[in-house]
């Protein structure tokens, strides 16, 4: 299924997230956005060092952690809300509710399961061509170098609300999570004909994914 699949790839983006420091930049918006980064990254640091969390049996005090660390980052609802698409309209509150959690839920498993394996070794972060046009939205990419020989080439969009920086989307390589994600949302609703089918296999698949080890233009 296209959500195991994007299991490695969300991984990859996520630890990137949290690795990112402090960058130099054109503009003040910029510099709020990458000393968020800064300060994600000293927070995650000391999770990843706690070897006591890496265990299986630790997998839940792990995911704690990550939530505490990442959830004043990346804005769940917002991007649950943009891969449920259109489809949204249709959700009631309570359904609205329950896919963010899932989809929250598909993210903290996929990076609590996968931190022990992933050899992060260096990163350089690309200074913006030309200052964003919109303030509050700022564009931070990153070029990083896994332990295993890999490079990845990854574009964060930052969304200031309500005078704090949040991460609503990720290109990793290319590809467009949260694109990639709605349209995998759109197919389950054909095949399920409704809001709570797709939830009900979505957290389904995602159960079975974290037991088992676990392009486009959809910008802002």
């Amino acid at each position: 299924m296209m959500i195991r699949k994007l299991f490695s790839t969300t991984f990859v983006a996520v630890t990137a997230l949290l690795w990112v420091a402090q960058a130099q930049a054109n503009t003040p918006a910029w510099q709020e956005a990458s000393g968020v980064m800064d300060k994600t990254t000293r927070e995650m640091l000391a999770v990843v060092e706690d070897e006591t969390l890496k265990s299986p049996e630790n997998i839940d005090r792990m995911m704690t952690e990550v939530e505490r660390v990442i959830s004043p980052v990346v804005d769940f609802p917002y991007i649950a809300k943009r891969v449920m698409g259109k489809y949204f309209r249709r959700a009631s509150d309570e359904e609205m509710q329950r896919f963010s959690e899932v989809f929250k839920t598909t993210l903290l498993k996929t990076f609590a399961k996968a931190v022990v394996g992933f050899e992060f070794e260096r990163y350089e972060i690309v200074p913006p061509n030309a200052d964003s046009p919109e303030p509050d939205k700022q564009v931070v990419t990153v070029n990083v170098s896994s332990g295993n020989g890999n490079t990845y080439v990854l574009v964060y969009y930052m969304l200031k609300q309500d005078g704090r920086w949040t991460l609503v989307n990720v290109m990793v390589d290319g590809v467009n999570l949260r694109l990639t994600f709605k349209n995998q949302f759109a197919d389950l609703y054909q095949r399920s004909n409704g809001i709570t089918g797709v939830i009900d296999s979505w957290e389904s698949q995602v159960s079975v994914d974290a037991t088992n080890g676990a392009r486009g233009s959809d910008d802002g």
